[in-house]
């Protein structure tokens, strides 16, 4: 989040404590002796060490912080200035005084997201019930088990056009009911909970994918709903096998540590495409009998051109700090948040705290934290 002329503050912590008191009373030390004003936003980010402890998380920052929002998620692994904490104990908190924002709250479950489907006005009133500000962002964090991401994303998108979403799903758990939500005071295991952003704050995303195309592009020739039946009029997972047998060993070496992926294109009306132009997905199965491949991707279609990628720790570390650089030229930012794919870090750089440092080299020391989600949610293209 750039400065602006209003006085916006804001002050991350990060502890690596195993036990919550310790955790909470290291990181409301760090943040007191940076933050200045009343706390308008603080975001919250614990590993499952801390997940039994995330209501006496919401005690001590009301009782020290006293936000006027809260928002919180359980991870996998947390982020902070210049570090990344995976695979062990960790809490990531940001705090923000934001005095001239409008920041609305909200939970999946107050809303009926079947009616909002079809009446996006209604839906944008209880999100925004504002027609003196416009929002500038969605701040989203959700319970992967429980949430119908596939009706909620394009509901607020709807509601809220030409508003980016911004945030992660939670990496805590290998179960339903096994992460937990923080929001208003509330230990939540299922939904999600969010706060658009709005007012005299100016936010920008940066969105990284980290891959690089192999092979050449397909055109779509027959689908259903997510499942590609045909690419270029040959069964899909022939296509798919014959690429695979096509790739020198280091790029099969990369698709068997990270799987391949399939890349949607954005801009069809490109006459090439490269890095960026495409929209990442998984390959999300296969079907022998019927040379079938699914795809983790709702929006596919017959006609549409996708090209299969894989992720390696070069692409993933050049992408990223190329779209920081043109970041950084907007000016210093007052505050961040980073939300890191898990299948980043140290399973995919071969050395620590990769991301943070990036952010760190391109923004100076701002004030930042984050999460390691089992999927992220931001604006491509």
């Amino acid at each position: 989040m750039p400065e602006t002329t209003t006085a916006l503050t804001f002050a991350s912590a990060l502890s690596d404590a195993d036990d919550t008191a310790a955790a909470m009373d290291e990181a409301i030390d760090q943040l007191n002796r940076r933050l200045a004003g009343p706390v308008d936003l603080a975001m919250v980010f614990a590993t499952p060490h801390h997940a039994h402890g995330m209501g006496l998380v919401h005690e001590l920052l009301r009782t020290t912080l006293a936000p006027r929002i809260e928002m919180g998620v359980t991870c996998e692994g947390v982020i902070g200035v210049r570090k990344e904490i995976e695979r062990k104990p960790g809490l990531s908190i940001v705090a923000a005084s934001l005095p001239r924002a409008v920041i609305e709250p909200f939970h999946s479950g107050e809303i009926d997201w079947s009616a909002a489907m079809d009446d996006p006005a209604t839906l944008r009133r209880q999100l925004w019930p504002h027609d003196d500000a416009e929002p500038k962002a969605v701040l989203f964090l959700a319970d992967p088990f429980s949430t119908a991401m596939l009706s909620v994303l394009p509901a607020i998108e709807s509601a809220l056009p030409d508003c980016p979403i911004i945030g992660g799903m939670a990496s805590g758990a290998q179960r339903s009911g096994g992460n937990r939500l923080l929001y208003d005071g509330q230990v939540l295991t299922e939904g999600a909970v969010g706060a658009v952003v709005g007012g005299d704050v100016q936010i920008d995303c940066t969105v990284s994918q980290g891959c690089r195309p192999v092979g050449k592009p397909y055109v779509i020739t027959k689908s259903q709903r997510h499942i590609v039946m045909e690419l270029a009029g040959r069964p899909a997972l022939r296509v798919v096998q014959e690429l695979v047998e096509s790739l020198h060993d280091e790029d099969r070496r990369l698709m068997e540590d990270n799987g391949l992926l399939v890349g949607r294109v954005i801009n069809e009306y490109k006459d090439r495409f490269g890095r960026g132009d495409f929209l990442i997905r998984s390959l999300h199965g296969v079907d022998q009998d019927h040379a079938y491949i699914a795809i983790a991707d709702p929006q596919v279609r017959v006609g549409q051109t996708i090209q299969f990628h894989v992720r390696d720790q070069r692409t993933a570390q050049e992408d990223f700090a190329l779209l920081l650089e043109m970041q950084a030229l907007h000016g210093p930012a007052a505050g961040a948040l980073l939300f890191t794919c898990n299948g980043r870090g140290s399973r995919l750089f071969n050395h620590p705290n990769a991301d943070a440092n990036m952010v760190a080299h391109a923004l100076g020391d701002t004030p930042l934290a984050g999460f390691f989600a089992a999927g992220e949610i931001g604006p491509v293209g």
